[in-house]
This record gives structure tokens, sequence and C-alpha cells, in this order.
């Protein structure tokens, strides 16, 4: 603990058994020159990784995209979801509970209302899996990720649920649990895919041929061509949606801002698109559920908390703001990072950027010096994803 400048007495409802912490790179990826609903301007994105490469390929992708004109972005839809199960004795009793349970919304959102002034319930859907009956509750939670207070809020409500003697009659539950594995809290689900869990945010782009092959190193053919290899691959292999790289700006940017780490698993599903135009190519990148906040959580942390205001993500609207940002910058990581694979800069990048213990090198005169060090050739090295025009 004599390592960290964190103080216990702060950490309440972070951390129990506190010890010390760990101490994580932070990068500075940009600038990003944006033209979204809630985010105009150029950005620069703090990201927390150990993996060398990322922060510069991220850049390299941001200065094409900026270069191009910058970043669309809007944020769609913002819902979260927590979902109870009731478990009956018979089939009957469930599908006569789930049948009335939907004509009491207003009962429950008062139910809500007592408990939270940030939470409001839009919608319950009732789902019967023999005599079981999951109950997902959808809510908006303003610039808070909202895991917390659904779970407060939907355990209140469930309970209003339980004493009403005539939902129940003669069929009342033999269990009843707070989530019952079909809300996709922490887990990457096509449910939450289709729907939304989180923040649904998208951005685009138009890039044209000479910023393609001036940053990028490549060619709209190629750069398409790339694109269409790793969506059949997704396909074949069942992943749900379809990009490069997603995970690591989520994973990169929840970890510097305080968000739930293990959200990352559901935040990172996307989907990215490309689509060959005559003077190069349209780039899109959906990511239908970022379950992040801009309030709560650790977004209260010292150093978490001035890297969000770093980036104006701090006050009324700002979790909006924080989803166009991260969305952006997935986008540009996956323009840089299929660039570099269809363009044979990928391993090398890694080799010079991520590599921090290299193979001994050669001795200079030695007859296979040219051949085995990992010191690129001048030519090839203006070529890599960190490259500065």
């Amino acid at each position: 603990m004599t390592h960290t400048r964190l103080e216990a007495g702060r950490l309440t409802g972070n951390i129990e058994g506190f010890v010390g912490a760990v101490e994580i790179p932070v990068g500075v990826a940009g600038p990003l020159l944006f033209r979204g609903t809630d985010v105009q301007g150029e950005v620069y994105a703090p990201m927390a990784t150990t993996e060398g490469a990322l922060v510069s390929s991220a850049t390299r992708g941001a200065m094409a995209l900026t270069m191009a004109g910058g970043v669309s972005t809007s944020a769609l839809a913002q819902t979260m979801t927590r979902a109870p199960v009731f478990a009956f004795s018979q089939l009957a009793d469930a599908c006569r509970f789930a049948s009335m349970v939907t004509g009491h919304l207003d009962d429950l959102r008062a139910a809500v209302r007592e408990v939270s002034n940030h939470a409001e319930l839009v919608s319950i859907e009732p789902v019967v899996l023999g005599r079981t009956v999951h109950l997902r509750f959808r809510y908006t939670t303003g610039d808070a990720a909202g895991q917390n207070m659904t779970t407060i809020c939907t355990w209140h409500a469930c309970q209003w649920i339980l004493r009403q003697s005539h939902l129940l009659a003669d069929g009342e539950p033999e269990t009843f649990i707070i989530e019952g594995n079909t809300s996709g809290d922490k887990k990457a689900s096509s449910q939450a895919m289709v729907q939304g869990r989180g923040i649904r945010v998208s951005a685009d782009c138009l890039l044209p041929a000479e910023v393609i092959g001036r940053v990028l190193r490549t060619t709209p053919d190629e750069l398409f061509r790339g694109y269409q290899h790793i969506a059949a691959g997704a396909v074949h292999s069942g992943v749900l949606g379809s990009n490069a790289n997603t995970a690591n700006i989520v994973a990169a940017i929840f970890t510097a801002t305080g968000q739930d780490i293990a959200c990352v698993h559901e935040s990172s599903v996307g989907q990215f698109i490309l689509e060959r135009t005559p003077n190069g190519v349209y780039a899109s990148m959906t990511l239908p559920g970022l379950a992040l906040g801009t309030i709560g959580g650790g977004t209260h942390l010292p150093a978490q908390h001035e890297l969000l205001e770093s980036m104006a993500c701090t006050g009324p609207g700002s979790a909006s703001r924080l989803a166009q940002i991260i969305a952006g910058f997935a986008l540009a990581l996956d323009l840089s990072t299929v660039s570099a694979a269809v363009s044979g800069h990928f391993a090398s990048a890694h080799e010079r950027l991520g590599r921090n213990r290299p193979a001994p090198r050669r001795q200079p005169d030695s007859p296979d010096a040219a051949r085995t060090s990992p010191t690129l050739p001048a030519s090839e090295a203006a070529s890599q994803p960190n490259v500065i025009i």
C-alpha cells in the first residue's frame, strides 16, 4: 500500500480486502477529428495497455480518418437490462403469471422510482421457459452504466411482485432469483447484439485512395479484399459480429477510465463494415452494447477521473460522448490493423513495437546479420503503423 496514492477510505464500494494497486501504462492515441452528434473536433484518447503497437496503430488509423475529413459518430440508443427468473410448479402457472405481469408496468415503474432518481424502467418482457418465467427489465440509466443501479431497482420491483397475491394466485413461485442469466450481463450474446445492452453507437467515414496509400500504405482494392477475408472467417468461426480488433480499444479505454472491466466481453462485440467506392472505401463500425458510464463505478478514482476530464467526458450527456469516442477509435484501429495485415506489415510492426524480450542480435559484421536482425530497412520502416506524416 506504500506504493499507491489511492486512499483506502475513498474506495468503499470499489474493492474489498484492499492491499494496493497495479500500475498499467497509459498511452495517448490521436488526435482523431470527430464530426459526431456529441463530440466535435480533435480528440486524444487515453489507453491503458501493456500491448506494444496498440497506441501507435490506433494513432495511424486516427491520422487516416482525420486526413479524410474526420469520423461521423452517433449514439443510437441506451438501455441496461436485468432479468430475474421466477420458477413455478407447472407450466400453466408460469403462463398465467407471464400474461398478467406485463399489465403492471406503471406499478413497477413507481416501485423503481422509490429507490432511484436516475433509472427509468422502459419495459418488461416475459420469456417462458418450461415452468419458469424470465422477466427482462429494460432501463435507461443516464450517464451511469447502471449494472448495480438496475440490480437494486429490479430487486425492489420483484419484491412488489411477490407481494401481489392476485398476480400469483395459487401458483406461488417455488424459486425467485434476481438474475436468470438472460440479460447478457458480462457475456457476449446475439440477443444483446440485436437489442443492445448499454449504449449502441455507430461511426463511419469515407476514405479516399490517396489517404489509404499515403497513411495506411495499401490500396482500396487490397483493403477491401482483406475485409472480405476477415468477414468470411468470422462467419465460419461463429463470431458474434465481425471486426479485427475492437476488444483492444474497448479494454484499453475502459481500463483507463474506471469502467467495469468484466464488461469488455459484451462491449467488444462490433460490426465492422467496408464498402468499395469509386474513389476509395466507405467504412463503418457499430458497437451495439457499450456498457459504460461517466459516473459511478471506478470513474471517481483520481487518475481515471482525470483521464475522463481530458476527453471532456464528465457532466451531463458525457456517457454518450465517451461511447462515440470509443467507436471512432475502434474504427480507426480496425482500418489500421486490416491495412497492416494485407500489406504484410502486421508481424514486423509487432516485432519492433511489441517485443520487450527480443532475440539476441547478430553482430553487425556477421554474414547472417542482414537477414536475422529485427532492425528493418528504412524503406520498410517508413511504412509501419507508427509512421508520422
